[in-house]
This record gives structure tokens, sequence and C-alpha cells, in this order.
């Protein structure tokens, strides 16, 4: 009886949204059969959803909470797993959600260090030692409503013990989040400056997706991992954990609708209201401004060297040098055969794991490799477009090659390359949007915060769409300038090489 009672209470603490007014749509796990359920990846819950409906029609990933909320708004799928401080929250803010009037499970929330690494009991022992009062402040302050008061310790002890990195996901309220000024905030990231203060350590946080966290972890990126990190048996096998807080495993499904609570509104209110949230609260069109200028770094560079090194590299192959072309040949084929999210993930996790090298720097080589190879093959067939008698006459006339290259085949071979060019920016400015993958806060990625903090889906994304558009445009525009000043019709007769001279 009195670990029935024991079980009952936690399940209170754990779970008080099964007394919410909101009725969900689904009310058992009977009503649940041959639906689809959601999860983010790198969440290994599939059996833990399977053992209460057996008949499941699908399991479905997203890469983070806001995604996962608009397919369970918008229908796409009809359940989504995460814990119960995360489903609490979204719950509250969405009259459109729900969380499912029963568990899954009951847990803990951890946070996470590589397997074996023996900092993790040490870290345990400085928690188990701050004062339990404080601990339940803590959880209080951040998933209660007054966001006034969630701010977060300075680091003002000395750090004599050093620095851990700390990789935190940056979408994951109130767990750990993008608060006002790019500033990662929520209970994890306290919780972990308590520890600090206590072990003497400074701490360096990176914000990413949930995903990147666990591989970052895994590689050695950084030494600590939290985001509302739920222990389950099968990541103790690969992860050791600081065990801070009990947790539920919960689903959040759709809120039948109740026209009686819901406040109508006019379009142009929804629109004011939107904007508001989404760039005026919390200041948050800053993080649009450091995502755009993030984004036109990682463009703008990676033009810049991937042009460079297209055009030496093609010089170097120019003469079709066997073992120059060989090479040439390999490292084009391989860039140009991976997805590019997958050359920026080896890249990050693999090739430089261990190197000091930002997520900023890593998305710039791999996305100048990738416009490098472009570069090489559109150089090479706008070359072979120009007549080789041009070449011979230039030759005969006593023109060095590399001065015929540059004056007379190169000019010419511009004009048949460069509406290609100016397709390839625009493909490359939309493909930094997947840069988050290695936590690089690109315009894409600070949407993402954004859509995480409001729990609204449509208009932070036609916000990023919009500023896609415009920055694609201020490219193609800039390089149409300069495809009319290097036109050969367009030529000064100075520029132009002459076969003999005018002022014999």
């Amino acid at each position: 009886m009195k670990k029935l009672f024991c079980s009952a209470m936690l399940s209170l603490l754990l779970f008080p949204c099964a007394f919410s007014e909101k009725v969900a749509e689904f009310q058992d796990f009977e009503q649940m059969q041959g639906k689809t359920f959601s999860m983010l990846t790198g969440a290994p819950f599939e059996k833990l959803i399977s053992s209460k409906v057996a008949n499941v029609k699908e399991f479905t990933y997203f890469q983070s909470m806001p995604d996962m909320v608009l397919a369970i708004k918008s229908g796409k799928t009809d359940a989504g797993l995460m814990n119960n401080m995360v489903a609490e929250l979204a719950a509250n803010r969405d009259k459109k959600l729900a969380v499912f009037s029963k568990p899954l499970g009951e847990t803990a929330f951890g946070l996470g260090f590589a397997k074996g690494d023996a900092r993790s009991f040490q870290w345990q022992a400085a928690y188990d030692r701050i004062p339990q009062t404080i601990k339940d402040s803590l959880w209080k302050k951040w998933t209660g409503a007054d966001e006034s008061i969630k701010t977060l310790p300075e680091q003002d002890w000395p750090g004599k013990n050093g620095i851990v990195r700390v990789a935190a996901c940056d979408s994951l309220e109130p767990a750990s989040y993008m608060g006002k000024n790019r500033q990662l905030l929520g209970l994890d990231v306290e919780t972990i400056l308590l520890i600090a203060k206590e072990l003497d350590v400074h701490v360096e946080f990176t914000p990413m997706d949930f995903s990147a966290v666990l591989s970052a972890l895994g590689s050695g990126k950084t030494d600590i991992g939290c985001g509302s990190i739920v222990i389950t048996e099968e990541r103790k096998e690969s992860m050791n954990f600081v065990n801070y807080s009990p947790a539920a495993f919960v689903l959040i499904v759709r809120a039948l609708d109740d026209e009686s609570v819901q406040v109508k509104k006019t379009f142009l209110e929804g629109i004011r209201n939107s904007i508001e949230k989404t760039f005026i609260r919390e200041d948050r069109y800053k993080l649009f401004i450091s995502g755009i200028l993030t984004t036109i770094v990682i463009s703008l560079l990676s033009i810049l060297f991937g042009t460079i090194l297209g055009f030496i590299v093609y010089l170097i192959c120019r003469k079709n040098g066997k073992i120059a072309n060989t090479v040439t040949k390999f490292f084009v084929w391989l860039v140009q055969g991976l997805p590019v999210v997958v050359l920026l993930m080896i890249l990050y996790y693999v090739i430089f794991a261990k190197a000091p090298v930002s997520g900023t720097a890593v998305a710039v080589i791999a996305f100048t490799l990738v416009f490098a190879s472009g570069v090489f093959g559109m150089i090479k067939t706008g070359v072979m477009a120009i007549d080789r008698g041009q070449a011979e006459a230039s030759l005969a006339l006593g023109y060095s090659d590399i001065h015929t290259f540059f004056r007379i085949i190169l000019p010419q071979a511009i004009p048949h390359f460069l509406p290609i060019y100016k397709g390839e920016i625009v493909a490359l400015l939309k493909g930094t949007a997947i840069v988050g993958y290695i936590a690089v806060q690109d315009l894409t990625k600070m949407g993402d915060i954004i859509r995480g903090r409001t729990y609204e889906a449509f208009f932070p994304l036609i916000a990023v769409a919009v500023i896609y558009f415009v920055l694609g445009s201020i490219l193609t525009f800039i390089v149409n300038r300069i495809e009319i000043q290097i036109n050969p019709k367009r030529r000064k007769p100075e520029t132009i090489l002459k076969g003999i001279r005018t002022d014999d």
C-alpha cells in the first residue's frame, strides 16, 4: 500500500496535466491503434510506445520540437513522445495541443557524459550535496510562468579546476533553450552552473540541435550533453549520467476543439500578434539579424574560396596531367557524391572532432569544397566551348600560353558558364540552411529557435523564406552587374589583344 501511495504521489508531481480542463483527441491506448507516433531524432523509444500500442502505423522522427509540434497540429502525425516538462509547457502555450492522460513510464532527467568518463561520478556527488530546497526552487523557477526571474547567475567563481565544454539543445524549453540576446537559458543550464560552482570549474556552452548534442558528446567534441535528456537503459550502455530530477514519458496529441474557450481573432489581429511574437517580444529581431549575418558570412566566404580553389584546380589540370586529373576526378566525385549534410557531419564530428575548429569554419570548408567542385566543372565546360583555333592562332602570333588563356580564352568562356554560376550561388545560399546540424546559428536555425519559443510555425517560417528570397535576389543582382561588366562586347579596345602593332 505504501509503495502504491508513493507511486501515485510521484505521478501527480510528474503529470499534473492529467487534471487539465483541455480534452485530448485520444482518451486511451486502444484509440491510438494504427496511429503515427513521432519523436526527436536520437530518442530511442519505439519499444516503449509499442509496449502500450501494439499496432503502430509508423514512427517518424524530427530534428526539433517545433517541427514535431507543427506535424501534430497539421495532422501529419498523431502523437509526439516527449518528457513531462517539455510537454506541459507546449500544452499550456498552445490551445490546439493536449497531453495524453496516461504516462508511458517513469524515469529521470540526466546530464550526459561519455561512457567511462569518471567525472560523471564527481558531478553526481557535487549535485547530491546541493540542498534540496535550492533544487526545488530551480524547478519552480523554470517551469513557472514568471519570465522575469528566468535568468542565470554569472560565472564569478575562480574556475581553478579548468573548463568543461557543454553541448546544449537550444530549442527545448524549459530545460535548455535560446533566450533573449542569444543566451542559453533553462533548468539544465542553471543546474550545470550550480554544479560547476560547487566544483570550481568554468563552463563553455555550445547551442545545437538535440540530435547534434548526442553526436558531439559521442565524438568527444564536448564533455557534457544537456537538453531535457531522459535516462534509459539503452542510453546507459553508451553514456554516463548525472541524475538530477524525476521524469515521465508522455505523449502530446491534438486537443478537441472547444469554441467556448477559444478567443476569436481577426486576420489583421493575428498578423499583428504574430509579428509581435516573432520579431518584437524579447528583441527576437536580433536573433534574425545574427542568423542573417552568419548565413551571409558562410555564403560569401564559401563563394570566394570555392571560386578561387576551383579556378586553381582547373589551372593545375588544364594540361591534362595524368596524376593531377586522376586526383581531381576522385575528389570531385567524392564531394559531389556525398550529401552536403553528411559531408558537414563527417568534417565536424570525425575529421575535426578533436580540433578547436568552430562550426562556422567547418561549414565554410564544406561549402567551399562543394562550390569549388562546381566551379571546376563550369570553367572546364566554358573553355571547351571556345574553338581551339583561337588558341592556336594566338600561339602562332607569338603570345605565351598563359597570355592566350587569360586574354583570349577565359574572357570568351566566362559568358558560357556565368548563368550556371549564378544558379550555383543561389543554391549554395539555400544549402547553408542545413548548417544547424553542426551547431551553427544561421538564419534557418534562428527561425527554429523562435518557433521553439512561440510554438507558432507559420509566421517564423514565412519570415525565413522571405529573407532567403531577398538575400538570393541581392546576390543574383550583384552577379548580373559583374556579368555586364565582363561581357566581351563591352570591353575597351585597349584591352583586346591585336595581332599586329599599330604604332609602326
